[in-house]
């Protein structure tokens, strides 16, 4: 295709970013040090302005939700995209800039074939199953895989279901991921009863068994059920089909009552009211929700958006029993009362996946499969996602199973990399996105900088006078800034001063 001159282009200055246009082609125009490089303006996963993301050593990081990108290649490096950014050719001729306005796509790799004797299995389908499969093919694996899951929806964006699927702002089908048959992966539908690793092989739900030379384990988390009366009646989510039983009932005006502070239960809120429900929330804690996450200043603001939207909070309150369409509450001791509701949602957190018989180690604290940084549990055997206890921390997020997904398989191939990612991982309320890099379980100062109340702000969790976490609200392009230097334990005057202007 011929190029197009953007005439009085050729003005950007190192780490610079600009959005051009090249007759009907949108174009982010990158400087880095001596190159310049075109590449599609949104990211492939959600389609995030790149122009707001942030430059750091030669990586593009999304500003939404720290996707991260080779320059000049345009190579993925991190997810949760599962491929990298097309690219275009161009070149400076004096103070203009000539632009091919056909795309050299990056394609996710073609399908393959099984070429070699070796088996590896993938007992989970999600995120990290997905991610692995996708990495083993493009690192050359040429054998057979096979992926075992009882949800035949897998594997798809779970991060979507509580928030714009559940709203009805994204149909269930959009949440899709690229099949696993597309990279010549056997795909079964059926659960894993048992697990040996001597001999190394899974007997199935289906009778089958599949013997593997490697394997990973990613069964992910089952939701938590309450012991209570009529449990049974109340919804959970974590599958489509959860989204779409209530949707069936979650109509406008009605009452749903969500029991649980969790960031599914709050997430829940926000999107069944924004569906023009009213809401209540029950924790049966004295504690605000996020209050133990991320700070009781941020767990107030959040709260305070929820209630300028209508939600209403029982906190410190239990919930006894469900029967039809009422729930019988107690709050600190008073008299027990009733409260209606057309539907009833737990958001009371996960319980790693474990209903299998298997001969792994298991975490001394926090559930999981105990494994080291490099995911391994047993020889050739690896485990990502919510069940790994990574040296004793186990993190339960979407982003991260593709990060162990992708780890793992490297190392299944011998490869014996540790995982150096910095964990990350976001919530949405209400058309405001919290993004959280890092990891504190505990901390011994929050430094604000921003307006919490107004929800633009950073804040830093400083443990042992270096920053453990930063939490963001409503400044996408200064998280994106950070994430890379985020993988070393800095001070926090000097994380600041990777904070980069818009450009």
């Amino acid at each position: 295709m011929p190029e197009i001159r953007l005439t009085g282009a050729a003005t950007l200055k190192a780490g610079e970013k600009k959005l051009v246009k090249a007759g009907d082609t949108e174009v982010l125009l990158i400087q880095l040090a001596e190159t310049l490089v075109a590449v599609q303006p949104k990211c492939p996963h959600a389609g995030a302005p790149l122009e707001q993301g942030a430059i750091c050593d030669n990586r593009l990081v999304c500003p939404w939700h720290m996707g991260v990108f080779a320059l000049p290649s345009g190579d993925l490096l991190e997810p949760p995209p599962l491929n990298g950014l097309d690219t275009y050719a161009v070149r400076v001729e004096g103070a203009d800039i000539l632009l091919d306005p056909e795309p050299r796509q990056h394609h996710l790799p073609a399908p393959h074939q099984a070429s070699n004797s070796r088996t590896f299995l993938l007992v989970g389908a999600g995120a990290a199953g997905i991610t692995a499969a996708i990495t083993l093919r493009n690192e050359g694996f040429e054998g057979h895989i096979v992926a075992v899951d009882p949800h035949p929806d897998e594997p798809i964006d779970r991060t979507q279901l509580s928030k714009q699927a559940l709203a009805g702002k994204m149909p269930l089908d959009k949440t899709r991921l690229d099949s696993l048959e597309h990279f010549g992966v056997e795909r079964i539908v059926a659960s894993v009863t048992n697990f040996s690793t001597n001999p190394p092989e899974a007997r199935l739900s289906n009778g089958a068994t599949v013997a593997f030379d490697a394997a990973l384990i990613a069964t992910g988390g089952v939701p938590k059920r309450l012991d209570l009366p009529g449990a049974d009646r109340a919804f959970t989510l974590r599958h489509s089909d959860d989204v779409k039983a209530i949707l069936n009932v979650a109509s406008p005006g009605k009452h749903a009552a969500v029991i649980g502070t969790s960031f599914i239960g709050l997430e829940a809120a926000s999107a069944l009211t924004q569906k023009g429900l009213r809401v209540t929330v029950i924790g049966n804690d004295n504690s605000l929700p996020f209050a133990g996450k991320f700070g009781d200043r941020i767990a107030n603001a959040i709260v305070g958006l929820h209630e300028k939207n209508g939600v209403q909070f029982r906190i410190a309150t239990e919930t006894l029993a469900i029967a039809g369409q009422s729930l019988t509450l107690q709050s600190d001791g008073k008299a027990q009362e009733q409260l209606a509701a057309d539907l009833v949602l737990f958001g009371v957190g996960v319980s790693p996946t474990l209903s299998f018989d298997h001969d792994l180690p298991l975490a001394e604290k926090g559930g999981g499969i105990a494994v080291d940084d490099t995911l391994r549990a047993a020889e050739s055997v690896f485990v990502g996602g919510d069940i790994a206890s990574v040296n004793g921390t186990r993190v339960e997020h979407w982003r991260l199973a593709e990060q162990h997904g992708a780890l793992a398989a490297r190392n299944m191939l011998g490869f014996n990399q540790h995982y150096t990612g910095v964990p990350f991982f976001w919530t949405f309320h209400f058309g405001k996105r919290f993004g959280y890099l890092g990891h504190a379980s505990e901390w011994d100062e929050i430094v604000y900088d921003g307006d919490v109340e107004a929800l633009t702000f950073l804040a830093f969790y400083i443990k042992d006078g270096k920053v453990a976490a930063v939490l963001s609200c409503g400044r996408d392009h200064d998280t994106a800034s950070l994430a890379e230097p985020m993988r070393n334990r800095l001070p926090i005057a000097e994380l600041r001063g990777h904070l980069q202007p818009m450009s």
